[in-house]
């Protein structure tokens, strides 16, 4: 039980000091376009996407930064 509250604790200093959120606002940040926004609203099919992609190219590839997320975190525990 001392393990989920300290848990508990570490979560909401996370929450509270906003330690993630400029990592994830980035990692995301391509849902914000209008092309995510598409995908999202279900405006997107296969066939329109094989098309994009053919049209456009691959998406370049990004760092997931899990090691940067790692030491955060474990600068809170």
């Amino acid at each position: 039980m001392d393990a989920f509250a300290r848990g508990l604790k570490i979560a909401a200093r996370l929450i509270k000091d906003k330690a993630l959120d400029k990592v994830v606002a980035k990692r995301y940040a391509g849902w914000d376009t209008r092309f995510g926004r598409m995908i999202e609203s279900g405006k997107m099919n296969f066939k329109k996407l094989e098309a994009y992609i053919l049209e456009n190219g691959e998406p370049k590839l990004q760092s997931g930064r899990q090691e940067l997320l790692e030491n955060i975190l474990n600068e809170y525990i």
